[in-house]
C-alpha cells in the first residue's frame, strides 16, 4: 500500500503534449531508497533515485471503471546491491538523472544552497527535487550558479513546503514535463533532455521492501483517468 502515489504536474505536461503528438511515451520504470514518504503532484522527481537503470516496462491500455481508462505499466528491475527499496516512478527516458547531495543545511528560508557537485543544465532556470525533509520533498527553482556548487533557487516550488534540508540530503534534477519547451509556461526556462534524466510522469512510495544483491521487484503501475 502506497503511502502517497501521485500523476504529477510534469506528468501532466506530458500527457498534454503526447496528445498534441510531442514528447515520449513515460513507460520507463526508476525506483528510488528515500526515508521520505508523501509522493505528492509537486515532485519532479524521487526522493532518492537509486543507482540501478530504469527499465523500459511495457505499456497497455485496460479497463477499470470505463473503456480504456487506465494506464498500465508494469517492468522489473533488479538490485545490485543489497538495498531497501521505499519509491517508484515512471519516466520519459531510461536515463538517470543527475543527483548529488546538499554540501552543507539550509533553513527552510534560504535562498542558496551548497551543493556537493554540480548538477542539471549550465544555463536556465530548473527545477531539483530535495529530500531532506521527513514528510514530502521540496521542490525548488535554479535561477542562479548553474554548473556550480553553489545555486541560488526559489523555495516551495508547485505547491511544495519549504523546510529545513538537511547537510547530505539529495538533490536530484528533474524536469517540467515540456511546459516552458512546448508553450512557454511555467518557471523552467532550461531543457532537461533525456540526456539529463527527462521528465517524471507519475510516483508512488511505499514502506520499505528489503532486497539482497540479485534481487528483482516485479513493478505494475497503473494511473486511471476520473472525471465526469
Amino acid at each position: 500500500m502506497a503511502n502517497g502515489a501521485s500523476v504529477c504536474f510534469s506528468g501532466r505536461s506530458i500527457l498534454v503534449n503526447r496528445l498534441r503528438s510531442s514528447g515520449t511515451e513515460p513507460l520507463n520504470i526508476g525506483w528510488g531508497t528515500s526515508s521520505v514518504t508523501g509522493s505528492s503532484n509537486a515532485n519532479v522527481n524521487m526522493f532518492t533515485p537509486a543507482t540501478e537503470a530504469r527499465t523500459a516496462g511495457t505499456s497497455s491500455g485496460i479497463s477499470t471503471s470505463f473503456l480504456a481508462d487506465t494506464y498500465k505499466v508494469t517492468g522489473s528491475i533488479t538490485a545490485t546491491a543489497a538495498k531497501t527499496i521505499t519509491e517508484v516512478a515512471l519516466f520519459d527516458t531510461t536515463t538517470l538523472s543527475p543527483t548529488t547531495t546538499l554540501f552543507a543545511s539550509a533553513t527552510a528560508s534560504a535562498t542558496s544552497i551548497t551543493l556537493a557537485a554540480a548538477v542539471g543544465p549550465t544555463s536556465g532556470n530548473f527545477y531539483i527535487e530535495l529530500g531532506g525533509l521527513t514528510t514530502g520533498g521540496e521542490t525548488v527553482l535554479v535561477t542562479g550558479g548553474q554548473n556550480t556548487t553553489l545555486v541560488t533557487i526559489v523555495r516551495g516550488q508547485l505547491g511544495s513546503v519549504s523546510g529545513i534540508q538537511t547537510s547530505g540530503a539529495s538533490v536530484t534534477v528533474g524536469g517540467d514535463g515540456g511546459a516552458y519547451t512546448s508553450w512557454t509556461v511555467g518557471g523552467q526556462t532550461a531543457s532537461v533532455p533525456a540526456s539529463l534524466g527527462g521528465n517524471m510522469f507519475a510516483h508512488a512510495d511505499f514502506a520499505g521492501l528489503a532486497l539482497n544483491s540479485g534481487d528483482s521487484i516485479l513493478f505494475t503501475v497503473t494511473d486511471q483517468f476520473s472525471g465526469a
